[in-house]
């Protein structure tokens, strides 16, 4: 090797290796416990390259597997080599400035699924993302808009090479994904440094009171009475290793008593009771009062506030974004806090756009969340089905019988019926002596009239009589029996969107009259068919909704001539799955009546007391169901529809 540097970028340490003449050697990258090791010019044991990995490391995967992802930026090419076993084969799917592989049915280990950031090392490949999905590995590879590549087989490895323009490049090797060890969080706090991703532990660098702390500085005792703040800071930075500098503004003197106490503890109670506060750059400390550190964040903010609001005037960018299913001015107030300060939004209601001039990543930002909200919302349909099932059964038995009689001798008996064939009073009749009796000089008459309501198209009944010539008798039984049976099936249906009340209504309206002091009104009252509803699509597919189904329709006519409306009607919130059907509502009413005309004790005998009474039995039957079926209705379904 003929150089290695180290320089560190924020919160990332990078090592640069050069090799004499610039001549591309094979490398590997190791971890022996707390120990990162680089092999140069062969590896370990004079067999190892970039392309190969040691049996002693990490046993060799079997089967199918990636085994390694490495990036390589040589004089000629910069590569990204993906290293497999057991004869794995591979998919190239290429898109706009980038190109995957896939590696079906392969497995890889966990270490070797990390991102990949190129970007700062100037070369055309941008990021490696390695990712574990259903169908096997996937490598995705983004590169500088404009770079050519060529992917070929190497043994058991796939490359992807970008050539390079002649004379450009040094030959390093940028990095090499391995399974490694993390350093522990004391280790990157006895260095000044954090994880990536993770918050710092010191105190004094957060000046955050409700940060969970943990010191791990070296033990020291403090015992100063009265002692100048310089002097207690200059202590410390002789045990920390670390340069402190303090403003003007920090003086005083401070009594302390600290015994085995970590520095940095000792250090954070010190700012704490003199109301100071620290920054640190690198392995600087700058110690100031707090609130002149917060005086200098806010004006550092104000800062760049004016910058961002010059750079939104001279370098913005104008877009134009179209909404397809939302109000853009619905929008507006949503994406408005995505801006600078010197960022501007306009509507164009005519054609429901929106116009952003600003930054350019203020304005991804805002197309991005446009994209996110301005989504179709989904439309459901709604049938109802309103059924009423009306059934009745009516049966009446009847009878009639009568005569007269006349007893012949010195003494004259005659019994006739109470009652003539009208049905009139019969208070007692002048029986004719002549005999034999003929049908036309003895009138008819009846001791028990309780007919049935026989007549044209209903019942029916039979008639006996017996002539002798003294004695007529008359009898006349009567029967009805009629059955019905109804049904009303009426089904609205009605479409609308998420959330959004609809109306469906069928009907008439029936004019009431009204007298009053100045004049007689006419008014109209509906009788109609009707279903509102409310829906609202929960995220697990099911369906809340409030609604209202109602069949009204004209009754009778009352005694005023007016009129009555027959009302049914279910208002319910209810929650449906997508497709079923529920029952909201129902009501069913049963009538049963019985009724008996009869003569006194007469009609109780067994047998013949049918003779003596009339009977009816009455039963109606009403039922009213509702049933209510949702569907969410799918974009292609609607499209369908429309076409």
């Amino acid at each position: 090797m003929k150089s290695v540097r180290l320089s560190q970028q924020g919160d990332k340490l990078r090592m640069m290796v050069e090799t004499p003449d610039d001549v591309p050697l094979p490398f590997l990258v190791t971890t022996e416990g707390n120990r990162l090791v680089l092999s140069v010019g062969g590896g370990q044991e004079e067999k190892v390259t970039s392309l190969d990995r040691p049996a002693a490391a990490k046993e060799v995967a079997q089967g199918k597997a990636v085994v390694g992802i490495d990036l390589e930026d040589l004089p000629e090419t910069s590569n990204v080599v993906v290293t497999t076993s057991g004869g794995l084969s591979h998919k190239v799917i290429e898109g706009t400035d980038s190109v995957k592989l896939v590696f079906p049915g392969a497995f890889a280990d966990k270490g070797l699924l990390r991102e990949m950031d190129a970007r700062k090392f100037d070369i055309p490949i941008r990021t490696v993302r390695p990712a574990a999905g259903r169908k096997g590995i996937e490598v995705d590879v983004a590169f500088a808009p404009g770079s050519r590549y060529v992917i070929e087989e190497r043994d058991n490895a796939v490359i992807v090479a970008f050539p390079k323009a002649a004379g450009g490049g040094t030959s390093t090797v940028v990095a090499e994904l391995k399974p490694r060890t993390e350093p522990s969080p004391t280790a990157y706090a006895m260095r000044g440094q954090k994880p990536s991703g993770e918050t710092a532990k010191w105190g004094f660098v957060t000046h955050a009171s409700e940060t969970e702390r943990q010191y791990v500085g070296q033990r020291i005792s403090l015992d100063f009475k009265d002692a100048d703040l310089a002097n207690v800071f200059r202590i410390i930075a002789e045990v920390s290793n670390l340069n402190i500098i303090t403003t003007d503004d920090v003086k005083g003197k401070v009594s302390v008593r600290l015994i085995n106490v970590p520095w940095d503890q000792a250090l954070d109670i010190v700012l704490k009771a003199k109301a100071l506060g620290a920054t640190q750059e690198g392995n600087v400390l700058r110690i100031a009062p707090l609130t002149t550190l917060r005086a200098e964040d806010k004006a550092r903010l104000d800062a760049m506030k004016e910058v961002e609001k010059l750079q939104a005037s001279l370098e913005g960018v104008i877009e134009t974004i179209p909404v397809n299913y939302s109000k853009a001015s619905d929008l507006q107030g949503k994406v408005k806090d995505l801006l600078s300060e010197g960022g501007k939004i306009q509507i164009d209601d005519r054609t429901n756009t929106i116009i952003v001039r600003d930054l350019r990543k203020n304005v991804e930002d805002v197309k991005a969340l446009v994209a996110t909200l301005d989504t179709a919302t989904p439309q459901v349909l709604i049938e109802a089905r309103i059924v009423e099932v009306d059934t009745s059964f009516t049966r009446e038995l009847g009878v009639q019988w009568g005569g007269s009689y006349t007893s012949d001798g010195a003494t004259t008996v005659g019994v006739t019926g109470v009652q003539d064939s009208t049905g009139g009073s019969n208070a007692g009749q002048t029986l004719s002596n002549q005999t034999p009796y003929t049908a036309g000089t003895i009138p008819v008459n009846y001791a028990v009239n309780l007919p049935a309501s026989v007549g044209l198209g209903s019942g029916g009944g039979i008639a006996l009589g017996i002539l002798r010539d003294n004695l007529r008798l008359d009898l006349s039984l009567s029967a009805l029996e009629a059955s019905g049976k109804g049904k009303v099936v009426s089904s609205p249906k009605v479409v609308t969107i998420d959330n959004k009340e609809a109306l469906i209504e069928q009907g008439t309206q029936i004019p009431y009259s009204t007298v009053s002091a100045s004049g007689t009104n006419t008014q109209f009252v509906d009788a109609t068919l009707s279903l509102k509803v409310t829906p609202h699509i929960t995220p697990e597919g099911s369906i809340i909704m409030k609604l209202e189904a109602k069949n009204d329709s004209q009754g009778e006519t009352g005694a005023t001539g007016q009129p009555a409306i027959n009302k049914k009607k279910a208002t319910t919130e209810v929650l449906v799955r997508d497709g079923e059907t529920a029952v909201i509502g129902g009501i069913l009413q049963v009538t049963r009546k019985e009724d008996e005309q009869a003569v006194p004790w007469l009609s109780r005998i067994p047998v013949l007391g049918f003779f003596f009474k009339n009977t009816l039995t009455q039963s109606t039957n009403r039922e009213l169901l509702i049933f209510i079926t949702p569907k969410i209705l799918k974009p292609e379904a609607v499209q369908a529809r429309s076409n």
